[in-house]
Formats: C-alpha cells, structure tokens, sequence
C-alpha cells in the first residue's frame, strides 16, 4: 500500500478494523511500557486506558484528515507525501486536546503543570511513531497478498500507432506517459526531460504532473476554484493555481468577468 494509495485505502470496513485492532494492540503496549513522565506511572490499569483512548483518536482522526488533505493536494497540485505528513501534524491538534483532556480526569494536579506545548509535542511525536509502524504493517500485509505472477512479455506497438505530433505529457510515478492522437505510449524517463524531448517549446506545464501542447487544447473548464483543459483528444488536464494566469495569457482560458 504505497502513500499515493491511501485515498482509496482508507475509509474501507477491513482498512477501519484492522486500524482500530491495531491502534488498540499499540495502546495496550504503550501502556505497559508508560512512557512520558512520572504522572503515567501511577498503576498499570489507568496508563493501559489512556492509550488504548489516544491511539483510536489518532487512528479516527488520521483515518478522517488524510482522504481530506489528499483531495486537496490533488487539486492545487501538492505532493501527496507532503499532503500526508500535513494531515499527521493537524490531527495532533485534537489528539493533543483530548489528551489534556483525559490526563487531567485521571491524574489531576500532576499534569497541571504542563502546557499546550507540551501537549502537543507529546501528541506529534507518538503520532509519527504511531503511524509509522502502521505504514510498515500495511505494506507487509500488500506484500504478503499480492499476487506472484509473471507478466507476460507486450508485443512492440507499431509505427503507425505512434505517429502524430504529442498533445501532452503525462506523469505517472517515474514514468511519463506520451499522448498522441493516435494513443499513448510509457516511458522511463523524468517528466522535465520528457519535455525537452518530446514537448518543445509550444506548449505548457499546467501542473506539476502534466505538459500540454498548444495545438492540443481545445477548451476550458472551471470547477468551483479549479480549472481544467479539454484536449482535441478528449482529455481533461488540471491546472495548477500558480499556472491559471500563464494558461489565461495563451488564450486557453477565458478573463474573469
């Protein structure tokens, strides 16, 4: 389960069991364990309670933000690592809330004198930590499923299938797929010198994802804040917020009344 998965992973009945089973597993260890600070140490049983609440507020609130945040980077053209490690850091902020929250029920005057930085430092910390061993565990589980096949060789596409000018640059992880009129083609190359090889100078990076040929682009649309383009091929192709002036200055898309 890579990273650039999780928007469809997530919210699933087995995604949620397993991350409630695990974040209950974790919070019981935890709680053996007692780390931070002397006002945990008073007696297994509260410590084994207060965790087994804070790993499933962090699971909730991660499971919630996560899908969020990545429908957002989508949209305004972030990294989804980057759009992961975001949603992490803003779900401390609850996370740190109801651990105020419980520690004071449970222990009163020893945690007063703490603050909300110390809150929230706490809540970060095992959050990444949290989350991380979740990452490892997930991806032992896509290992250990994933099927072994052997894919079977794909014959050369013919010359006539790649003839006709690019329309535009697709990247797909650390392939650029190559759209012509005639369809498309993958290589294994950066998308930057994707461009330089086959892009020219007659056209546009919209997105961090997409290079579009002037002569390819048929129309515009706009939804809510978001504007795409329309390809003589059929294609929509986002356009990044920080490109909608340059796009606009080509003539792709129209002036805001």
């Amino acid at each position: 389960m890579r990273i650039d998965n999780w928007n469809g992973e997530i919210g699933g009945p087995r995604w949620w069991a397993r991350a409630v089973t695990f974040a209950t597993a974790i919070g019981v260890l935890l709680g053996v364990l007692g780390p931070y600070g002397s006002y945990l140490n008073d007696g297994i049983g509260p410590r084994i309670l207060y965790w087994i609440v804070m790993t499933l507020t962090g699971m909730a609130m991660i499971g919630v933000l996560v899908p969020l945040f990545f429908r957002l980077a989508a949209r305004i053209g972030l990294p989804r690592l980057f759009s992961f490690a975001v949603a992490v850091l803003v779900a401390s902020v609850p996370i740190a809330v109801v651990s105020s929250i419980v520690c004071r029920a449970i222990w009163g005057a020893l945690v007063a004198r703490l603050t909300w930085i110390d809150w929230y430092s706490q809540a970060a910390l095992t959050s990444v930590v949290v989350v991380g061993l979740w990452i490892v565990l997930e991806l032992a589980i896509e290992t250990r499923r994933r099927p072994k096949v052997a894919i079977p060789a794909q014959p050369a596409p013919k010359v006539a299938e790649l003839a006709g000018p690019v329309l535009c640059l697709q990247m797909e992880d650390h392939y650029v797929r190559i759209h012509r009129p005639t369809g498309s083609t993958l290589e294994l190359l950066p998308l930057r010198e994707a461009i330089g090889r086959f892009g020219g100078a007659d056209g546009l990076q919209v997105h961090r994802s997409w290079w579009v040929a002037t002569q390819a682009v048929a129309g515009a649309e706009r939804d809510a804040r978001n504007w795409r383009l329309r390809l003589t091929n059929g294609i929509t192709v986002p356009v990044a917020r920080n490109r909608v002036t340059e796009a606009r200055t080509r003539g792709w898309i129209a002036e805001e009344a």
